[in-house]
């Protein structure tokens, strides 16, 4: 994860900055579709699967998850993002 402290992919760093009643609800959908067999993701892939069903239901829905931040479904003012965003900021801006 961008943060260094936890494990993961970028789709978990992304469900962070997502409305966190309809991520749940995305993830009761994807398990929902896991124990009826309607799978085919690996376990691994598991983030993916629940933030790209979160993005299935936003006003343009599949947007990729750089364009979701800007059209903020996903909401870039977390603790998490905004310590990202400063890092970035240190890093190429000294």
């Amino acid at each position: 994860m961008p943060d260094n402290q936890k494990s993961g992919m970028i789709e978990d760093f992304c469900a962070e900055m997502a409305e966190q009643d309809a991520l749940a609800f995305a993830k009761e959908c994807v398990e929902g579709a896991r124990q009826r067999g309607l799978f085919s993701f690996k376990d691994v892939h598991l983030s993916k699967a629940i933030i790209h069903t979160y993005l299935a239901w936003q006003d343009e829905p599949g947007r990729p998850l750089g364009q979701a931040v800007t059209m903020q479904a996903l909401k870039p003012h977390t603790p998490n993002a905004i310590r990202f965003v400063d890092w970035l900021n240190r890093l190429f801006n000294p």
